[in-house]
């Protein structure tokens, strides 16, 4: 897909459709996940349902507004906000999606990951208890570095391959 030929102030990096549909179902499921502390016991158990086969949902290890807990766990709540934020910055960083754009996405991934992963483990195993900060800042870390990829993806300057004569 083309890019649209429309770029953020001090920025080269184009934007394109691509960018602009992610980023927007990025933060539909933000507010999607936080609806159950508006929507009242029917609307907000029809969402928290749609949740829950990704994310456990245990009340005590989720975001609360008003007594009412969001459709996810801090940590679930914590990646998918990141990534919403990462897909929007990520054009205001054009040298940053340039290297991501190099790098290989599953490096990038498995590095951004290990904050959780340590989290996790550490907590496992009795050695630190994570608590709910905890999870939602490494989810946070992981979410970021996925929007980055995605933004790289959807915005970098495409390479086109000459074919071989």
């Amino acid at each position: 897909m083309d890019p649209v030929p429309l770029a953020l102030p001090h920025s080269r990096v184009p934007l394109t459709a691509g960018w602009a549909a992610a980023s927007a179902l990025a933060l539909a499921v933000v507010a999607l996940a936080a609806s159950p502390t508006v929507l009242g016991f029917e609307g907000g158990a029809v969402v928290a349902g749609a949740f829950a086969p990704f994310c456990h949902q245990i009340a005590e290890r989720s975001p609360h507004l008003h007594g009412v807990p969001f459709a996810l766990c801090h940590r679930c709540t914590g990646i998918v906000a990141g990534l919403a934020l990462g897909l929007l910055v990520g054009p205001l960083a054009p040298r940053l999606l340039a290297r991501l754009g190099a790098a290989h996405p599953l490096a990038v991934l498995a590095a951004a990951a290990v904050p959780t992963t340590a989290d996790w483990l550490l907590g496992v195993a009795g050695v630190l208890a994570n608590t709910g900060a905890s999870r939602l800042g490494t989810g946070a870390f992981f979410g970021v570095a996925a929007g980055l990829l995605l933004a790289a993806a959807f915005c970098a300057p495409r390479r086109v391959l000459q074919p071989t004569p």
